[in-house]
């Protein structure tokens, strides 16, 4: 883009770029954890296949929402948006933040605004079309707030949805008191679609799950898939509001998501079942070290995909639990609290985390995150015992 003069790096101006996006014309790429990465995806748009919905839908991680609107896809920009979607009148349409309205057009089609003020990270930009069902929950936050809570669901599970869904209120009140710091969106809806590309994604105000999350009362009895939920919800305070500001700090992101699974067991279920969501994070993290050991917080990736293994996930949250036992409840959740207000709407690297802590505890924590955050490995213990 050439501008039409020189403008100093403190004047404001306004670029408008005609674009159109062609996702299907891009080379396929993806990985273990994001298995495409074309960014927007059309599901079923010709009704061939018989029990499946058509649906659009979208996926910014890792770096795929340039594929679908022009923006730098990077974490450590932050925009406000605006998105105008314009369907077919039988679908309904979701986005970040909230729908401020609908016009209906001569032709049969409907156009959809909806209007995000606070900014975040374009790899969170979404939107979602379908023929869905919203079923209406809320949350009530510390200043007698009414936070609109939403699930987005086919119709064919749509008595199932508070079954799936109906503990989402509670999870925020949780994470709001534990941190001191409450759910900061305007509105938080969870969507389920088709053929998704990942497991779950925490877009702004608006989650999307795959397909694994439809569920019937009886299917249920089996198991709710509530780690996910709250793994993902978790992510509006670590990731949505507080950004990692490069691939290489993603446990920044991931391993609060992952250590938010377990605080949310502890408090919902009990310490048996946090140990037994601990013991599991662990094992995945020394199966994946028994072929390749990394630094947690890495600098020299090969590709930006490879971050997202157990190594960001599961070994991050089992040091955040660590940290949790070495300074204390109230010095951690203390710490947590300054980190997301001195932090909030910016991006982040791993010093960010360790000053807080160090503020609040009065130690000095540098050994500790040069050893853990930054290095490699674990402690292997050989024990060996006599009988007399």
């Amino acid at each position: 883009i050439k501008l039409d003069t020189i403008y100093s790096r403190i004047q404001s101006y306004d670029i408008r770029i005609a674009y159109t996006a062609k996702p299907d014309d891009l080379p396929v790429g993806g990985s273990e954890a994001i298995l495409a990465d074309k960014g927007l995806y059309f599901i079923n748009t010709d009704s061939l296949e018989v029990d499946k919905p058509t649906q659009i839908w979208t996926q910014g991680q890792t770096e795929s929402s340039s594929c679908w609107f022009p923006t730098i896809d990077s974490p450590n920009e932050r925009t406000t948006q605006e998105m105008f979607i314009t369907v077919d009148e039988r679908f309904k349409t979701l986005s970040n933040g909230e729908q401020i309205y609908s016009n209906y057009n001569a032709d049969g089609t409907r156009t959809d605004y909806w209007k995000m003020d606070l900014s975040h990270p374009p790899y969170l930009f979404m939107m979602a079309i379908g023929d869905y069902v919203v079923a209406h929950d809320r949350w009530e936050n510390s200043k007698g707030e009414v936070i609109p809570v939403e699930y987005w669901i086919e119709p064919e599970f749509q008595d199932f949805a508070y079954m799936i869904f109906g503990n989402t209120p509670e999870m925020m009140s949780f994470y709001s008191d534990i941190l001191g710091f409450d759910y900061p969106w305007p509105k938080y809806s969870q969507v389920i679609v088709r053929d998704y590309v990942s497991g779950a994604m925490e877009n702004t105000t608006a989650t999307i799950h795959g397909e694994f999350l439809n569920a019937t009362d009886r299917e249920l009895l089996d198991g709710n898939n509530e780690d996910i939920i709250a793994h993902e919800l978790f992510h509006h305070w670590f990731g949505d509001l507080v950004t990692c500001e490069s691939w290489a700090n993603l446990p920044l992101n991931e391993s609060f998501a992952t250590y938010g699974e377990y605080l949310w067991n502890e408090h919902k279920y009990g310490s048996d079942e946090a140990d037994h969501t601990m013991m599991n994070l662990r094992e995945s993290y020394f199966n994946e070290a028994l072929y390749n050991k990394k630094h947690l917080i890495r600098y020299n990736y090969e590709d930006k995909e490879s971050m997202f293994d157990a190594h960001s996930y599961e070994k991050g949250g089992c040091i955040l639990h660590m940290l949790r036992n070495e300074v204390g409840d109230d010095v951690f959740f203390t710490a947590l609290n300054l980190y997301l207000t001195n932090n909030q709407f910016h991006e982040v690297e791993i010093h960010n985390l360790r000053l807080a802590f160090e503020e609040v505890s009065g130690r000095d924590l540098l050994q500790f995150f040069d050893q853990w955050f930054l290095g490699k490995g674990h402690p292997v213990l050989q024990v060996t015992h006599d009988v007399n």
